[in-house]
């Protein structure tokens, strides 16, 4: 399955040791701000195993107007809001600790997976 990785994902390896093809927005790359992060997303992208991919502006009006349907689109940030559209856009899963990203993708009804703070137990409405 293809990921898209939140800034999260960069913060645990192990998701550059499987067989997936790993997706990222600018974005999510501008926030890593410590040493190991930064470096792990510039190898992952000199190996091609991370690619960066630019979001189709109508995924991103569609997850928006989700996000303003449930409540949480003054909770997400503009990266966060660009993972799930490119998660759309590739029908792929999230990898993500954001539990409003991963509600978000559960009323989109998107795969997502948490990285170190697990998963939410079921969606809901702010």
């Amino acid at each position: 399955m293809t990921l898209v990785l939140d800034s999260a994902a960069f913060i645990n390896d192990s998701v550059f040791s499987r067989d997936e093809q790993c997706f990222t927005v600018q974005e999510v790359i501008n926030e890593l701000k410590d040493f190991k992060s930064k470096h792990l997303a510039e190898a992952a992208l000199a190996s091609g195993k991370l690619k960066l991919s630019f979001v189709n502006p109508v995924s991103l009006i569609l997850v928006k107007n989700v996000a303003k349907e449930v409540g949480s689109l003054n909770h997400l940030s503009d990266a966060d809001l660009k993972v799930v559209a490119l998660a759309v856009q590739l029908n792929a899963k999230v990898v993500s600790d954001d539990f409003t990203v991963q509600n978000l993708c559960a009323h989109i009804g998107l795969k997502y997976e948490g990285v170190l703070r697990g998963e939410i137990k079921k969606k809901k409405k702010f």
